[in-house]
């Protein structure tokens, strides 16, 4: 099989540097991280293509292999553009709702300690609502051009708009495009912060409004290479629950032997998707450890993302190895690499869950073994 591989040493190497930046608590001008240098040239790299025939592959009902997740997926949906959507997560905004539909999930920390997600979406069809939509970051705004997403949001702070007048993504402004449910883009079930929603509709609303082209580029890149036959981490680290270092939601995993998933749970109870009442689960989890910054003069946090190395955490089937990521530019796309090997990690066929986490904070995560363990530390 033919595979992307990055000298692991090499990639250690970089990663290091980060420790010399982001420091907790520590505010630092904008301009001095706006524009990092170009990670050194990596000579030892074999650049490949080994996924064609996974995503050349057809089922009998004419359905395609999703890019964000692997599934089969009706091929007007997951042959286009995807929709990602800026979804609250403090207490107050509970439950949330659509967001279990969702082929890949962001979480990191935004200001004030609190955590906020971006939920991508290929197949966004028969969701009766999603949400609620709040506002822009940059990271967000990063991690949503890595897919040539539309990036729906609900404002958002100048960093962000800076990025997005700039052209980096092509936007759904949630709060322009606001009206009554089933004729806009997005809606109230209140007057409160906690209350603006869209639907599969309304994501077809705004689109059209906007006139965008969904129509993915001829050399579109999918974010992730799949294992077809699956993957064990044979050589990986058991690993049935992991706790977060996030502060305010203080969220962790549990890992179900009978399914192979891994049981989302925050704020000391279940996460739960109020549009179906299930738990939400991850088949795969990406812990990715970023330098980070406070712009100055303000509360907003910002995280090293393009020109920059970094290492982390994958973690599937109750395993966890050590990786290395990359990301060579703002709109390419972040790979991961087993650390051991310096192979391009396959992911497990399912949903994915990616981690960002302030890497001087990233020890305080914990990672047990069994699930007795976690009990008894809990």
């Amino acid at each position: 099989m033919k595979k992307r591989v990055v000298s692991a040493m090499l990639i250690l190497t970089m990663a290091m540097s980060l420790m010399a930046c982001g420091k907790k608590d520590e505010e630092v001008p904008a301009a001095e991280v706006e524009d990092s240098a170009v990670a050194e040239e990596q000579e030892n790299v074999e650049v490949l293509d080994d996924s064609a025939a996974f995503w050349d592959q057809v089922s009998e009902d004419g359905r395609v292999r999703s890019y964000l997740n692997g599934e089969w997926v009706d091929p007007k949906y997951g042959r286009q553009r995807p929709v990602a959507v800026m979804i609250e997560n403090t207490k107050a905004c509970l439950p949330q709702y659509g967001i279990g539909n969702a082929g890949v999930i962001y979480e990191c920390v935004v200001e004030g300690g609190i955590t906020r997600m971006m939920a991508i979406f290929d197949d966004y069809t028969g969701i009766d609502q999603i949400g609620n939509v709040r506002s822009a970051r940059p990271y967000y705004v990063y991690f949503a051009s890595e897919y040539d997403a539309v990036y729906m949001h609900a404002g958002g702070n100048p960093a962000a708009f800076e990025l997005i007048d700039g052209g980096l993504v092509q936007n759904l402004n949630a709060l322009k495009l606001e009206g009554k449910k089933g004729s806009a883009a997005t809606y109230r079930t209140g007057t409160s912060e906690h209350t603006l929603y869209t639907n599969s509709d309304g994501i077809g609303i705004g689109l059209e409004k906007m006139k965008y082209d969904m129509t993915l580029p001829a050399n579109y890149e999918p974010h992730f290479k799949f294992a077809q036959n699956g993957n064990t981490l044979e050589n990986g680290e058991d690993c049935q629950a992991i706790q977060l270092y996030y502060y305010t939601n203080k969220p962790y995993w549990i890992y179900n032997e009978d399914d192979g998933l891994y049981y989302r749970y925050e704020f000391n109870q279940k996460q739960v998707d109020a549009t179906t009442g299930k738990q939400l689960t991850a088949k795969n989890i990406i812990i990715e450890d970023v330098a980070w910054w406070i712009y100055q003069g303000s509360e907003y946090l910002g995280y090293l993302l393009s020109y920059n190395t970094g290492t982390g955490k994958y973690i599937t089937n109750g395993k966890m190895i050590d990786i290395a990521w990359s990301k060579d530019g703002d709109s390419d796309i972040t790979h991961y690499y087993d650390l051991a090997t310096g192979e391009e990690i396959q992911l497990n066929i399912g949903t994915t869950w990616i981690q960002a986490c302030q890497h001087d904070y990233s020890d305080e995560n914990v990672f047990y073994a069994n699930k007795n363990d976690f009990s008894k530390a809990k």
